[in-house]
């Protein structure tokens, strides 16, 4: 993983960083037009919560396609994906019935599986080890910059041209986008894999301890910032006795923090021990939560304040984070090993939500609240067990 300098790792840097934003805009490409889908098809709440529940539960798919991404290399499991996800959302553009959005959400859902084990595959390979750190931040800036504008693009579209014909242009874009990676990416993974082969004595282990610790920390982190985009208007309205729109805009301002820092964390990346990066910034998120649960008589701007350093905080792991995968990850398992804590990471964004959902009724909002700090702790805990990357 010495990396490519020059416009070959630029141009594979920017096509899977823009393939990481499509991503995320196709995995919030529902909820915006729920309440047109509601009106539609007479749906009940919860039949619009399993058409989250399927895209979520398809990238559960992303051990074995991390497995693919390690025999056949990155670039046409990535093609592949952006095919696959951009033929799901038609499918829901084009919808007769909720049964085929029920398929058109499966099929989202199993276009997303190879596509951070890819992704993170080409960039560990393309990447200078010098700027690894800073490769990876840019790449998760995409990702962050998807969840960002993409419900904004998408609600609005709905609103001018209907739901149906904003879906449509989406899934139009992405199979675009996916003759554009087809023709344009290079086969840098596949070509590793090649090299490792005809000098390697030794297949690559298939799960180290390392990463299975890894896995671990994926699941709380992931549970604790699914835990903060669910409950953060709850936490902030009847925790704290804020107005509704502070709540929403609290949550507004973590993750615009988060996009901000992702960028300042890949330079700490390059330049610090992953592992304590990670330590520190949980630390930041954390205290700060907990800190809020005093400061409701302060008012709005003190809790937005609040909200924003957390979310600052957050967004200084990331780089760290996945520094830290693919520096644990054995020759030729960079793909397994990313698909592997991926799934982990959609295992605590599934079963958060319920868990402290159940905190709430059975205890309290400021309970739920210290338990997401919790997660964000033991998650920075994990990270410090681990070797040196």
């Amino acid at each position: 993983m010495s990396g490519l300098p020059g416009d070959q790792y630029r141009r594979t840097l920017g096509l899977v960083s823009l393939a990481h934003t499509y991503s995320h805009v196709s995995i919030l490409a529902l909820p915006p037009v729920f309440v047109f889908l509601r009106a539609a098809f007479g749906l009940s709440g919860t039949e619009l919560g399993l058409l989250a529940t399927l895209v979520s539960a398809g990238m559960l798919a992303q051990i074995p396609l991390g497995e693919a991404v390690d025999r056949v290399g990155a670039k046409w499991p990535l093609v592949t994906g952006q095919a696959v996800t951009a033929v799901g959302i038609c499918l829901t553009a084009v919808a007769p019935s909720y049964p085929w959005l029920l398929i058109g959400a499966t099929v989202i859902g199993l276009g997303q599986a190879p596509i951070h084990p890819a992704n993170y595959a080409l960039v560990a390979t393309v990447a200078p080890a010098e700027t690894l750190g800073r490769s990876f931040s840019v790449h998760t800036f995409g990702g962050y910059l998807g969840f960002a504008v993409g419900p904004l693009l998408i609600g609005a579209a709905a609103v001018t041209v209907g739901w149906r014909v904003g879906l449509a242009i989406l899934g139009v874009i992405g199979l675009g986008y996916a003759v554009v990676l087809a023709g344009w990416l290079s086969p840098l993974y596949r070509r590793t894999i090649d090299d490792r082969s005809e000098s390697a004595t030794d297949a690559a282990p298939a799960y180290t301890a390392a990463i299975a610790v890894l896995g671990v920390f994926f699941i709380a982190i992931a549970g604790a910032e699914k835990a903060v985009q669910t409950f953060t208007p709850l936490f902030v309205v009847d925790g704290l006795a804020a107005a509704v729109t502070t709540g929403s805009n609290a949550l507004a301002a973590f993750f615009t923090a988060t996009a901000v820092t992702v960028l300042i964390g890949g330079v700490l990346a390059d330049r610090r021990d992953p592992r304590w990066n990670i330590a520190l910034a949980t630390a930041i998120t954390a205290a700060t939560l907990v800190a809020t649960l005093r400061w409701a008589p302060a008012g709005a701007v003190t809790i937005l304040a609040a909200f924003a350093v957390a979310g600052g905080g957050f967004g200084l792991m990331f780089a760290s984070r996945d520094r830290l995968v693919a520096g644990l990850s054995a020759d030729g398992a960079v793909g397994r090993s990313f698909g592997f804590v991926f799934t982990a990471d959609s295992v605590g964004g599934v079963v958060a939500p319920v868990a402290l959902g159940v905190v709430i009724d059975v205890f309290s909002i400021d309970t739920a609240l210290a338990m997401t700090a919790a997660m964000f702790v033991l998650a920075g805990g994990l990270a410090l067990v681990q070797d040196r990357a």
